[in-house]
């Protein structure tokens, strides 16, 4: 019987995606990984998945601390999402990771007095595509400070 499952998603430095990381500086590098398990029927039928991953601030920004601008108007931001499609199942047990250079790189678009100090989260889910089949993690907390 095919599964998917993300046993785990966190943060952590880029050159060592297998120990999760729960303090930044902005100058940090900066990773979200999701461990993913899944039947190896998926592998060998070839399936392949689509990944996000995930930033959060647990307020959910009521008063502009994190937040977007596009033109003349701005918009609150819950979440940073990054979206990876179409990927491939090769392993049946693996990890995937988005990454930055520094930790102020993967906030850059964010305005706001928060934007790179506080306690956030990071999460993670998959959907295998062509299926009924989805994964999604819990939330992994960090703090980040300039």
């Amino acid at each position: 019987m095919p599964f998917v499952q993300i046993p785990a998603a966190y943060a952590a430095d880029p050159a060592d995606i297998w120990t999760p990381k729960s303090f930044f500086g902005g100058s940090d590098p900066f990773a979200i990984v999701i461990r993913v398990q899944a039947s190896s029927d998926l592998v060998r039928a070839g399936l392949s998945y689509d990944a996000v991953f995930q930033m959060a601030t647990p307020r959910l920004d009521p008063n502009y601390r994190w937040f977007v601008a596009s033109g003349n108007n701005a918009y609150t931001l819950p979440t940073k999402d990054v979206h990876l499609d179409n990927q491939p199942f090769r392993f049946d047990n693996f990890a995937h990771s988005i990454w930055w250079n520094s930790y102020s790189d993967a906030v850059h678009e964010i305005l706001g007095p928060e934007r790179r100090k506080g306690l956030f989260f990071v999460r993670g889910q998959i959907d295998v595509l062509g299926t009924n089949l989805f994964a999604h993690s819990g939330d992994f907390w960090y703090k980040a400070v300039p």
